[in-house]
């Protein structure tokens, strides 16, 4: 057994017999603690109230997934939530059953990416003390070349789109919102978002022309114009 301390988290690494990974990675955890940064700006927050943490951490190649043991608020009690990260960053994840085993959850969410890669796994507990408050990044000159990336994923996406507006984002982000201007009307999206690479914008979730009463003030709290 080997422990090491990091300032978020006491580590239990579990080797696997096929060989070992560094675990938990540290882009994929950068990552994880700023999908719970970002998910306290929203509002459902599965982790509201929450002091720490206990994550069991799942890595095969460039993929790191992290099962959050604890039940979340408002969830019933045989949910659990799990993350997906690659080195681009949000790879997938959602809810898990308790009947389920946690790796087999993971590893759906993961697919067959790295899938003849060495799988090694470990226990941490985050200090939720430690993650800072979730803000955008910089609007520097590799945040304008991504939304200008973006922005034309979504042109292509949405023909004639006359005004793109997006929350602003964290270049880690994993979900980015808009409001989308068209012919025919206002729109208010959301993507799977990836900044480190293509396409940025996948897996659409569409409110329409009528969305949750919450997706436009939580959009022009931080409007970011692409358009």
């Amino acid at each position: 057994m080997l422990y090491r301390y990091l300032p978020v988290a006491w580590i239990f690494f579990v080797v696997s017999a096929s060989g070992s990974v560094p675990c938990p990675d540290a882009a994929a955890l950068s990552f994880f603690e700023n999908q719970i940064a970002y998910e306290r700006t929203q509002v459902i927050n599965p982790f509201k109230g929450f002091r720490e943490l206990h994550v069991d951490v799942w890595r095969r190649g460039s993929l790191s997934g992290f099962y959050v043991r604890d039940r979340p608020a408002d969830f019933g009690p045989s949910v659990r939530m799990a993350y997906v990260f690659d080195k681009g960053g949000w790879q997938g994840g959602g809810t898990c059953a308790t009947a389920k085993s946690w790796r087999a959850c993971v590893e759906e969410f993961a697919g067959a990416e790295d899938a003849n890669d060495a799988v090694g796994t470990c226990a941490i507990t985050l200090d939720m003390a430690t993650i800072p408050t979730w803000r955008p990044s910089p609007n520097d000159e590799t945040k304008r070349r991504i939304a200008n990336e973006l922005r034309r994923e979504i042109e292509t996406q949405w023909h004639g789109v006359q005004e793109i507006v997006v929350r602003d984002f964290n270049l880690k982000d994993g979900l980015v919102k808009m409001y989308l201007k068209m012919p025919d009307g206002d729109y208010y999206e959301s993507c799977g978002f990836h900044a480190f690479s293509e396409p940025h914008c996948d897996n659409w979730a569409i409110f329409g022309s009528s969305p949750p009463s919450d997706v436009r003030p939580l959009i022009f709290d931080k409007p970011y114009r692409l358009k």
